[in-house]
């Protein structure tokens, strides 16, 4: 099956899996991946010069006697040995200024990485014994420390070796997204390195949030509940550094992985960060009903990739290898409404008002295209906040469409779903049930009953607005509920009044 709409970056396919992947262990040189990280060793060295300097300069701290001996010294190797102290003295400030000079080019030096290893920076050289490139099996452990002590609130991370030698890292020399990376790798290459602490009881500064503070979730975690819709893994995921498309896309980890469905971090040649989403229709399934399957992932595929809004996750290619099929999604970094809640407890109804205009904002947009765009899976798992504060919506229930027409089995969660969309009959209306049911999580912080109606969704007499809401938006008729557009406007009128205030 030829791709549908694939972005202008990333070619079409032309070899299965399994070429690509032996083309990739027979290249002379493994395909690597750069993780940015800031070291600032030139700024650390500055400072310690002018640490020094304030120090000798500081006439409280004076000490004569120390500036005497020091002088008196000197005099003397220089009268006794002229030659050897000047060449002695050149060479302390040309080694200076060769550490300064080394530090500022290396100050932004990546870390490399690639199926057999990783190569650190010219400037871990003493702690690493000089061996710059060190395979993942010779990691013994990723310890989150502060002074050099294992912490729950660490503000470096430490990879230790079996033979001693460590890598201490700052976690404010990386960006959140490439310490996910770095971490979800060694977390895949790795598997037999201890966390110590556990990511469990890690807290990051805020500035550093993991997504999901504290598991190894990353930017896929939206499809954390992806194990429980389908059990058991029913096929053999891809290992980390898998190419596919001739090399154009490379898997750097697993996020998540369930019974037909596995998520992965990608990444393009031209270094573009990406989810990878994986779905496989079992053999057992019938021929018909898996045509059928995919001339509807198709048919979606062609729709979500013609989506151009600034708060949906882009979706960049659709296509098929070795019977398994792929959709490539924008990364988005962000907690997901479901992780916020968990950190942050159940929301004020102001906070759930300005997200309910937004995520009104984005069904207005999809239910106006022609034909209308159904979400299918409109949850708090799908939902994120990202670093400004907004919503954006990721994972299109395409795939899980796809999955519940091969299979005759309904994926998705039955606490957002509406008794129509469960009996297979989507509609616009669903997603706007599925809204109400969010907005209700928002609220409260637990999942709603599934397929409750119940007019008294909050409990609280002091969220008039958003009860009513609620009430509407899952009123069991689908046709009395209201458009995306009628949301959006009365949110707005509702916001307009406040400011007014």
């Amino acid at each position: 099956m030829e791709p549908v709409a694939p972005d202008s970056k990333i070619p079409v396919a032309r070899k299965s899996r399994t070429a690509a992947v032996g083309s990739w262990q027979e290249s002379t040189e493994p395909d690597s991946c750069e993780i940015e990280y800031t070291h600032q060793t030139e700024v650390g060295i500055f400072s310690v010069i002018m640490n020094t300097l304030e120090s000798l300069t500081d006439t409280s701290a004076f000490d004569v006697r120390f500036a005497l001996i020091f002088g008196f010294a000197f005099l003397g190797c220089f009268i006794l040995h002229p030659v050897q102290t000047v060449f002695v003295s050149t060479g302390l400030f040309a080694l200076l200024g060769l550490t300064l000079l080394a530090s500022g080019l290396f100050n932004n030096y990546p870390i490399i990485t690639n199926s057999k290893g990783i190569t650190w920076s010219p400037l871990h050289a003493l702690s690493l014994r000089f061996r710059f490139t060190r395979p993942w099996s010779d990691i013994r452990s990723v310890e989150f420390t502060r002074n050099r002590l294992v912490s729950n609130t660490p503000d470096c991370v430490c990879i230790v070796y079996k033979d001693g030698c460590d890598v201490q890292l700052r976690l404010a020399g990386f960006t959140k997204k490439n310490l996910e990376m770095l971490l979800l790798m060694i977390r895949n290459k790795s598997p037999q390195a201890k966390w110590l602490p556990s990511m469990d009881n890690v807290k990051f500064l805020p500035s550093m949030q993991i997504s999901g503070s504290g598991n190894l979730s990353f930017t896929g975690l939206w499809l954390d509940e992806i194990g429980t819709r389908l059990g058991s893994t029913a096929f053999v995921p891809l290992d980390p550094g898998t190419l596919m498309q001739d090399g154009r896309i490379r898997v750097l980890g697993q996020i998540a992985l369930g019974g037909l469905s596995a998520i992965y971090l990608a990444q393009t040649e031209d270094k573009k960060t990406c989810v990878l989403k994986e779905s496989v229709v079992p053999f057992s399934c019938e021929d018909d009903a898996r045509n059928a399957a995919l001339d509807l992932f198709k048919r979606e595929a062609q729709l979500l990739a013609g989506i151009n809004h600034p708060r949906i996750a882009k979706i960049y290619d659709f296509f098929v290898e070795d019977a398994h099929h792929y959709l490539l999604m924008e990364y988005l970094e962000g907690s997901n409404l479901r992780q916020y809640v968990k950190e942050h407890g159940p929301q004020k109804e102001a906070i759930v008002i300005l997200w309910a205009k937004q995520i009104a904002d984005i069904l207005t947009y999809l239910h106006s295209k022609e034909p209308p765009i159904i979400h299918r899976d409109l949850t708090p798992d799908n939902l994120i906040v990202e670093d400004d504060g907004a919503i954006s919506l990721i994972d299109f229930g395409a795939a899980n469409q796809f999955l519940s027409t091969a299979t005759g089995t309904i994926i998705g969660k039955t606490s957002y779903m509406s008794l129509e969309q469960f009996r297979g009959k989507s509609s616009p209306s669903c997603d706007i049930f599925s809204l109400g049911c969010t907005l209700q999580f928002l609220l409260l912080g637990v999942d709603p009953e599934p397929f409750s109606y119940s007019t008294t969704a909050t409990g609280k007499s002091e969220w008039k607005n958003v009860q009513e809401l609620i009430r509407e938006c899952k009123n069991q008729d689908p046709r009395l509920r209201p458009t995306a557009q009628m949301i959006a406007d009365r949110l707005q009128v509702i916001l307009q009044e406040r400011l007014a205030r």
